[in-house]
């Protein structure tokens, strides 16, 4: 498998003939972002905190690990996001995402692989995040149940993780599979899809990530 980093040292491994984000977007590099750009300020970003509160990534359990990650934010305002971390990428399409999703699942799941890739990576809140999530998930899928092994979506969190926007045509929809303690759901992400009542609505379980 093949890797490479982001400008905020968070890693991209290489899927279905693309770089895809690791994990979704963490609040770790959207900070970074609002830090250089101007455009959204405090109160914006307070009311985005509101929606699905804020964690530190040193000391985040395995029952508050997604509000590690941006959500609530719409596909407009990520625009901005895509724009500032250059070298281009983008939102996937939705079978874009599916196809990574299928191919993720095939893959063979081998721990030395994600180790290096810690290693190598700059960002101290990156090596902190991945590593405490394979932590977390070895004891949830390894020793809660022997007979399931640890895979891909698992440690990319594309299952059990959040409904993550992509484009399809024109429009933006959500697909993906959150955990049922973090919002209830019977969704098949190579099924259906999740579309908000509103265009507008902010929705706690709603994140994303890039491909380039």
């Amino acid at each position: 498998m093949q890797w490479s980093f982001d400008k905020t040292g968070f890693p991209l491994i290489y899927v279905s003939q693309l770089y895809v984000q690791l994990l979704p977007v963490t609040k770790v590099q959207f900070e970074r972002f609002l830090a250089e750009f101007q455009k959204f300020g405090d109160s914006w970003y307070e009311n985005i905190l509101s929606i699905n509160s804020r964690v530190s990534y040193r000391t985040f359990t395995s029952e508050n690990r997604e509000k590690l990650f941006i959500t609530g934010i719409l596909p407009s305002e990520i625009m901005f996001f895509i724009k500032w971390i250059g070298n281009n990428f983008r939102l996937p399409t939705l079978k874009e995402w599916r196809e990574i999703y299928y191919e993720l699942k095939k893959i063979p799941f081998k721990r030395k692989i994600l180790e290096e890739i810690i290693l190598q990576s700059k960002s101290i809140q990156a090596r902190t995040i991945i590593e405490r999530l394979l932590e977390q998930l070895t004891y949830e899928v390894i020793y809660k149940t022997p007979r399931r092994e640890l895979n891909w979506l698992d440690v990319t969190m594309m299952y059990y993780g959040l409904v993550e926007w992509v484009r399809e045509g024109d429009r933006y929809i959500g697909v993906g599979v959150p955990r049922p303690s973090f919002y209830p759901n019977l969704w098949d992400p190579l099924r259906d899809i999740v579309q908000p009542l509103k265009e507008n609505e902010r929705l706690f379980y709603f994140g994303f990530r890039l491909v380039k």
